[in-house]
């Protein structure tokens, strides 16, 4: 068995007293001394996993918390039912579970980096509820391994780019991708919001900083897209990345490995955010965080919400990232139909909201001449401005995503009439068998509530 390096130098956690009369009893039992000896190690490896687990999180160090909380969240319930079983006049794991809880109290502190006591209180007691009588539960796997012995840090080393994380998917832009603001069309009032904000602050800090001392103006802490879905939330944060000339990243947060475990989502947002974090100080460039679909990570945790508790931490652990993200050289931007379930603590640090709706004429145009360019028989249309009218006026109503399906569907027709090239009037046809695609824009005007502090703006 591969013993785990770790020095005990915080007093903490666990009742120290009842600690020593364990200790004393397994060293005293000469029936099974092979078996306590193993037993005495991991109880050691448990507790000086607590005390790293506490100098990590008053450290705000992620990386160290996540590993040291798998192993103290894995060893302590079963060190518990091993007690109880072989001594249950100690009343082991309901004095620990009392211990944790005083020590909870005291602390008093609502952010994230003490939910792992949370987390073990609600083992203990899970396992006190299933625990088998007279039952020795077998030794975790995690700990017959031989290869692990220090936490490891997913983001970059100094001086060192990682191309590739399991809690991030960097944005790659190919040929279809926006080069910049000159790929949307329309949104002049978002191309100036987001210029004034994002962009002369990364180009020219030294104005931003001017313009801080001398008119009080910061850079919002983060950004909030909200609106219909297909309008191109997602495409204007690219087309932002590209006029600004920084990296995108994405966090992978529900949709990893491990994140069905308890706190699972929460550890991948803290080694997403520690990964970008690292990415921007090493490679001394800002990087813009994008959480896409955001309600499925902030979920409004007052009353009537549906959240669990997994959501909770969730949210918990997303408030300190976004309070301190900037002055990490982080730019968080986030994008969501349905503004209305998002946590109202989350909304208030995304400082800048801007809806984003349906296409106007000159945005449906600049999105029909993508898609239509993608296409060798489409082109055509694409260049010719007065047939490409035609489409732009009947195409009302439509997100951009309809549009791209409206362009598919007029390909089809296209070509099963022996044609080369798609024209204006293979859309008619698309259009009126589809008018229920069309977004009920109002909705979502009337029924979500946004500080006046944000603006609404025409926009893909």
């Amino acid at each position: 068995m591969r013993i785990y390096n770790i020095s005990n130098n915080i007093n903490f956690g666990y009742n120290r007293d009842l600690n020593e009369k364990v200790k004393s009893r397994l060293k005293n039992d000469t029936k099974n001394q092979e078996v306590n000896a193993q037993i005495l190690q991991l109880n050691e490896i448990c507790n000086n996993a607590e005390d790293k687990l506490k100098e990590a999180s008053l450290k705000n160090d992620w990386v160290s918390m996540s590993y040291y909380e798998d192993m103290f969240n894995t060893l302590k319930p079963y060190l518990a039912n091993q007690f109880v079983v072989m001594y249950p006049k100690l009343n082991y794991r309901q004095k620990e579970i009392e211990t944790y809880k005083q020590e909870l109290t005291e602390l008093n502190n609502e952010s994230s980096e003490y939910e792992w006591l949370e987390n073990v209180i609600e083992n203990l007691q899970i396992d006190e509820i299933f625990a088998g009588e007279g039952e020795i539960p077998e030794a975790p796997d995690i700990f017959m391994l031989s290869d692990v012995n220090e936490p490891v840090n997913d983001a970059p080393a100094e001086n060192e780019t990682q191309e590739v994380s399991d809690y991030v998917e960097k944005f790659e832009p190919n040929a279809f991708s926006p080069k910049g603001f000159d790929s949307l069309g329309g949104m002049k009032e978002l191309k100036e919001t987001l210029t004034d904000k994002i962009i002369l602050p990364l180009k020219n800090p030294e104005l931003a900083k001017l313009d801080e001392i001398e008119y009080g103006k910061k850079a919002p802490r983060g950004f909030l897209f909200y609106g219909p879905p297909g309008c191109g939330k997602t495409y204007i944060t690219q087309a932002l990345a590209a006029e600004a000339g920084v990296p995108m990243f994405k966090p992978k947060v529900i949709d990893n490995e491990g994140a069905s475990y308890v706190n699972g989502a929460a550890t991948n947002m803290k080694m997403a955010y520690e990964y970008i974090k690292n990415y921007a100080k090493n490679n001394n460039t800002p990087v813009i965080m994008f959480f896409d679909e955001m309600e499925s990570l902030a979920a409004n945790r007052e009353g009537g919400s549906t959240g669990s508790k997994e959501d909770d931490k969730l949210v918990s652990t997303l408030l300190p990232i976004l309070e301190e993200a900037r002055g990490n050289n982080i730019i968080v931007i986030g994008a969501t139909n349905k503004y209305e379930l998002l946590d109202d603590a989350v909304k208030s640090r995304m400082e800048d909201k801007t809806y984003i709706g349906l296409p106007d004429d000159d945005t449906r145009e600049r999105v029909l001449k993508i898609h239509l360019s993608k296409f060798s028989k489409g082109k055509a249309l694409a260049e010719d401005a007065e047939a490409l009218a035609k489409v732009v006026k009947i195409t009302h109503g439509f997100s951009n995503r309809d549009i791209s399906i409206l362009v598919d569907k007029a390909a089809t027709i296209a070509r099963k009439n022996g044609r080369r090239d798609i024209k204006a009037e293979d859309f008619i046809k698309p259009v009126k068998e589809n008018q229920n695609m069309k977004v009920k824009e109002q909705w979502y005007k009337d029924n979500q509530s946004v500080p006046s502090a944000g603006f609404n703006t025409k926009s893909v």
